[in-house]
């Protein structure tokens, strides 16, 4: 276990060196900067980064961090509920595909994902706020919430902001900015809804075909403890080592969504400072957002690693 641990504190450390290099050459070709004057400017570059100093945004004069900050947690907050849903969605339907391996069912759930993975998000969102907000008018598109309500920047999290207001003004204010999430939410977890299906299918699959699992079948066991007390342990690598791409869909996906309902994310943000041509706020969301999906792409490999080393190969049964 430690050898994985030093190889991938290795590979996040040569991945930021990377990723430093490739925003230093951006801020070096967004200011014409002359070769005599690289090698200062990269010392000062990096004091920078590691200083969190980011500027000032040409755009609105503020510093730039404090205006990153507030979009980073609302955009996590949108990004932590669609993963959570696709998870809990994709790995129930993924089982059910399982256990019914070529029956129909498995076929309606695997046609659906197909269908449902080629809709492009821009399309869907449009979809939804046309249809659901704006033909039948049930729940609203824009925003976290409505501008009626003025809510305290406690946490930055809209959900838990609204929570903290006492009284029924603080109900008041959950509930709108509640029925605010289903539409971005949906739009957002479509396509990782869908992915997670295959992945969960896949690697169950394989791992009910093993004597063990037919064994477990074949003492009166229920699907359902067969799968999560035996099953979903041996098939627990393979879906980790696959889950980064459920993270890289989500995120690429959020800055999409936000536009179409002008969610106050970092989406919405890195799109208007590209249009203004304000490259300090591309230039944190550049640093910030790769070195996160750098950490969270090694944490994963690591842990889809670990998590082999706990592998079994059967499973004793009693009585």
């Amino acid at each position: 276990m430690l050898s994985i641990l030093l190889r991938k504190t290795t590979l996040f450390i040569s991945s930021i060196i990377v990723l430093l290099g490739l925003t230093f050459w951006f801020h070096v070709r967004v200011r014409n900067l002359g070769d005599s004057e690289l090698l200062y400017e990269l010392f000062d570059y990096l004091q920078r980064i590691f200083t969190l100093d980011f500027g000032i945004s040409n755009e609105s004069g503020q510093l730039v961090l404090e205006m990153f900050v507030p979009a980073f947690i609302a955009s996590m907050e949108l990004v932590v509920i669609s993963i959570l849903i696709s998870a809990a969605i994709g790995i129930f339907l993924g089982a059910y595909s399982a256990l019914h391996k070529d029956t129909i069912i498995d076929s309606i759930l695997t046609n659906t994902s197909i269908f449902l993975s080629a809709i492009p998000v821009f399309w869907l969102a449009q979809i939804l706020i046309s249809v659901i907000s704006v033909y039948f008018d049930i729940i609203p598109s824009q925003h976290r919430i409505s501008p009626l309500y003025d809510v305290p920047n406690v946490t930055g999290m809209i959900l838990v902001d609204t929570l903290l207001i006492s009284g029924k003004d603080g109900f008041s204010s959950f509930f709108n900015a509640l029925v605010h999430f289903p539409l971005p939410v949906l739009a957002l977890s479509i396509l990782p809804i869908t992915e997670v299906i295959r992945i969960t299918r896949n690697s169950l699959y394989g791992v009910m075909r093993t004597n063990y699992i037919k064994l477990a079948f074949s003492r009166g066991y229920s699907p359902f403890y067969v799968i999560t007390r035996h099953a979903i342990r041996n098939a627990l690598p393979q879906m980790f080592q696959q889950s980064n791409t459920i993270i890289f869909l989500t995120f690429t996906s959020v800055i999409v969504v936000e536009n179409a309902f002008n969610w106050p994310g970092i989406g919405t943000m890195i799109v208007e400072a590209i249009k203004n041509r304000d490259y300090n706020i591309v230039n944190i969301y550049l640093v910030f957002i790769g070195g996160l999906f750098i950490l969270l792409n090694t944490a994963i490999e690591a842990m889809a690693e670990i998590s082999q080393l706990f592998k079994v190969g059967g499973v004793k049964f009693h009585g």
